[in-house]
């Protein structure tokens, strides 16, 4: 672990070709390029990503390249699931109310305390300016489980456009979602859930959500490392992005495979890249057609 700042300044490992100037407006982020197949690297590099000047094709490829390279020599990992840490009173009595809140119905089968540097990842990139959204929450894991755990969705008065068979929502951030209220038989624009889930699988776990929230928590943690545990949810939401059944085998591959990514790599700066994203605002797009279907 060479870093341990959730802090990272817009001039910090800049990457940069040419000397133009940026004008758009941009967020600070860390990626792991070195994981990401060689064609979504290269559109990442040189569409979200944003330089002084534009890369070409071939610069963008060369800088995925060197990376892959070096993702490639590393010794194999085990990637073992990390250790379950014992909870204090405090901890029991914010896991019981969120299992009191969630129910059993849920995907989620219980809270568990664990050091989430060890997780294998999926999401190749975390925004450094949301990181330090959470990072003044982040000192102690109970004082924590109020972002870890979260279930509170604050209402919000939502912009929509739209007319046959189209509507466009603007939200908050990417984690909404179109869907049937079952309980009322209505459809609605719903945020997804706040909490931080992992899923076991294969003597490993995965973090599936609250990559920004379990950042900040080990940013916040002391230089070597101890005390940097987290109350998670743990769930089977993850199960179909290792199934043999997942729609992306290739990713699959990746987190089942010898050198799966893992949250701490995010801190190792021969792994981790410093990039400028452009920013972005979230519309959810909601599209219907009706179509004939054979009647059997």
């Amino acid at each position: 672990m060479t870093e341990n700042t959730g802090k990272l300044s817009s001039s910090r490992k800049r990457p940069s070709v040419g000397t133009a100037p940026i004008t758009v407006p941009t967020v600070s982020a860390k990626v792991l390029l070195g994981w990401m197949e060689r064609d979504a690297a290269v559109n990442f590099l040189r569409n979200e990503c944003v330089f002084p000047t534009p890369l070409s094709e071939d610069e963008a490829t060369e800088i995925w390249r060197i990376r892959h390279e070096r993702v490639q020599a590393l010794p194999e990992r085990t990637a073992e699931a990390p250790i379950e840490l014992p909870m204090d009173k405090r901890e029991e009595a914010e896991a019981k109310n969120f299992m009191g809140i969630v129910g059993t119905g849920s995907s989620i089968r219980r809270v568990i305390k664990i050091d989430p540097f060890g997780l294998v990842t999926y999401q190749p990139h975390v925004t450094i300016d949301q990181v330090n959204k959470y990072t003044p929450y982040a000192m102690s894991a109970a004082d924590y489980a109020a972002k870890s755990l979260a279930t509170f969705r604050k209402p919000i008065q939502l912009n929509v456009q739209g007319g046959v068979n189209f509507a466009d929502a603007a939200v908050p951030h990417g984690e909404y979602a179109f869907i049937l209220n079952t309980q009322n038989g209505r459809f609605e624009i719903q945020e997804l859930a706040r909490h931080v889930s992992v899923t076991a699988f294969q003597n490993r776990m995965i973090l599936f959500a609250g990559y920004h929230r379990s950042y900040a928590r080990i940013a916040s943690a002391k230089p070597d490392g101890s005390g940097r545990s987290l109350l998670v949810a743990l769930t089977t939401d993850a199960d179909f992005l290792v199934s043999a059944q997942s729609p992306n085998q290739g990713l699959r591959a990746m987190i089942c495979g010898l050198r799966p990514s893992l949250l701490g790599d995010f801190f190792d700066d021969t792994l981790f890249m410093a990039v400028i994203l452009k920013r972005k605002r979230f519309v959810l797009q909601i599209r219907a057609n009706c179509v004939g279907v054979d009647d059997v």
